[in-house]
């Protein structure tokens, strides 16, 4: 979590990691034969780092902390998450977990705004985050 937290997603690779830790990088890919999995492994410890960041009020408002959490250029660590997430998400064979953490925040805003609503904004904040990736 360390080198994610410090590097970025990119940074978590095989070898980053074999490097970190002083072992083999077949030892490592016995252990996670998918690149992937490091996301899976590390999501449970990121959600509650993501979530305060996210004003779940409104669907306006969820939106615009998502935009300005994304966009913060001081803190990186919401960008990272969610880039690690979108990853995960548009490879084939997508974890369960990404897919579960994208279903609980969509839930914890259901919440406030409903079911359908909370549906929209969650297409419109991955829709946004796949078209920025085209200005990166």
């Amino acid at each position: 979590m360390t080198i994610f937290m410090n590097e970025g997603w990119n940074s978590v690779t095989y070898d980053r990691l074999a490097k970190e830790f002083n072992v083999r990088k077949s030892s490592i890919q016995a252990y996670y034969p998918h690149s992937i999995m490091f996301a899976t492994a590390l999501q449970g410890k990121l959600f509650p780092l993501i979530t305060p960041l996210l004003d779940f009020t409104t669907k306006e408002a969820f939106i615009f902390s998502w935009n300005k959490a994304y966009r913060d250029e001081t803190q990186s660590i919401f960008k990272d998450v969610m880039e690690m997430l979108l990853d995960n998400i548009l490879k084939n064979g997508t974890s369960p977990y990404s897919k579960g953490a994208v279903l609980k925040l969509q839930q914890m805003l259901s919440k406030n705004i409903g079911e359908p609503e909370a549906e929209s904004a969650m297409k419109i904040i991955f829709g946004e985050m796949v078209y920025s990736k085209m200005d990166s």
